[in-house]
């Protein structure tokens, strides 16, 4: 393993090149995390971590190689979790805190963009604001942050751009790209110009078919059980999502009654731990960790603390923490039932491609709902859209799912994972990713 060296480079971004004066900090680092041949550096840019790998690909230029912002969800959650469990450079198993090299690592195809967001997430320190944590104020950071990212790394600012998300990223990655487009802000038009393609996994795009879907699809798996004491709430859910959106989408801005899709998600995740399943995955037992999360992620937590990480992340001195309740209770009670495929619809109509992938074991954002919002939504190809059947999806001649696809959207099913398809099929979720980010 080569001795780390770290060079620190600090710099004032003024207003005008960023939008707002914006300290930015990075550290480049020489020395691995698990033997990761993948260069990479860390720092803070307007407030947030971030970790930036390149590529794994052997490339001719810097510019072949699309750069690819990862949101995780929670909301509140670690983008760290994504790049040591799901498709990052190193693999932190459940058993030890350690790590190895991760074969299907998203590197194999891109250079990736991991954040902590938003502020009070992850090594991201909060303002002691809840304003921090409120959709509008989380989407103009993230976009300062961009902007941002390309004003220190230059060699990338004419990369094709694609933002992918999970969970609750699903609101994130339509909001934050849905704002870059519509912003007539000079600061975002080399973003709008490289902006190539959006994709959420297992994401809470529509709360409506959530809720719409949850009860049909537990009874469709062996565990009936689950949607038996929960049929009357699931009703009750759909109307006061309905009634909550804005007159333009049908509702009357009462939301009064949502509390009804909270107590029917604790009802439902509550049912699901009595039966010793994971939410996430309903074939997996739910662990006890003391996350609270359903997996053993206590093991990421002893590594990610460890000097050893600390000091080739650059943040000897710090902890970190995988979520932060605090975050997720906020925006439960203020941004969680607004709707997002209008800004979906948005999006493909301008000409960006979108991926939507769905785990099929995933309880709390099922296939189904991903299924149903994306034939619902209204845009320039819905007829067409609707007309497609699903079809068999398949990599490497096995069948790995099913798919509908017309124009710039495609939404998968994949077999046999939970919420977190790359944690759970690593194989078939970086060639689903590299087929989209390299159409051609």
């Amino acid at each position: 393993m080569v001795r780390g060296f770290q060079r620190v480079i600090s710099l004032l971004v003024n207003s005008f090149l960023v939008g707002a004066s914006t300290f930015l900090s990075q550290e480049e680092h020489e020395k691995s995390i698990c033997g990761e041949p993948e260069k990479h550096h860390s720092g803070y840019i307007n407030g947030l971590f971030y970790v930036f790998y390149e590529t794994r690909r052997v490339i001719r230029e810097t510019t072949d190689v699309p750069v690819v912002l990862w949101l995780s969800g929670g909301p509140g959650c670690s983008g760290l979790i994504a790049m040591f469990v799901e498709n990052g450079p190193c693999s932190v198993g459940q058993g030890s805190p350690t790590a190895e090299l991760n074969t299907y690592s998203w590197t194999k195809s891109a250079h990736m963009l991991y954040v902590d967001q938003p502020r009070g997430t992850g090594f991201s320190p909060s303002r002691n604001s809840n304003s921090d944590w409120a959709e509008s104020s989380a989407i103009e950071d993230l976009t300062i942050f961009l902007q941002g990212f390309f004003q220190q790394n230059p060699s990338y600012a004419s990369n094709d751009l694609y933002i992918f998300g999970e969970s609750y990223g699903g609101r994130y990655v339509p909001d934050l790209v849905h704002h870059i487009m519509t912003s007539d802000n000079s600061n975002n038009d080399q973003l709008k110009k490289n902006l190539r393609g959006i994709g959420i996994g297992n994401g809470l795009v529509s709360e409506k078919a959530n809720c719409d879907t949850i009860g049909s699809f537990a009874q469709t798996t062996s565990k009936g059980q689950l949607a038996n004491a929960t049929q009357s709430l699931v009703d009750q859910c759909d109307e006061a999502v309905q009634a909550c959106q804005a007159p333009s989408f049908g509702g009357v801005n009462d939301c009064s009654r949502t509390n009804v899709c909270t107590r029917l998600s604790g009802q439902i995740i509550s049912a699901a731990h009595s039966l010793n399943m994971n939410h996430y995955d309903i074939r997996a037992p739910c662990y006890p960790d003391a996350f609270n999360l359903c997996y053993k992620f206590t093991p990421l937590f002893m590594f990610v603390n460890m000097a050893s990480t600390m000091e080739t992340l650059g943040m000897p001195g710090h902890s970190w923490a995988p979520c932060n309740q605090d975050v997720f209770s906020h925006v439960m009670n203020a941004d969680w039932f607004e709707e997002s495929e209008y800004k979906v619809a948005y999006v493909l109509n301008h000409g960006v491609r979108v991926l939507i992938y769905a785990g099929d074991y995933d309880l709390i954002c099922n296939w189904m709902g991903q299924d149903k919002w994306t034939q619902e939504m209204v845009w320039d190809h819905q007829t067409e859209f609707r007309a497609q059947p699903l079809s068999a999806w398949k990599i490497n001649g096995q069948e790995a799912g099913q798919k509908r696809s017309f124009g710039n959207l495609t939404m998968l099913r994949v077999y046999n994972a939970g919420h977190m398809v790359p944690h759970d099929q690593p194989e078939v979720a970086l060639e689903m990713f590299s087929s989209f980010i390299h159409p051609n």
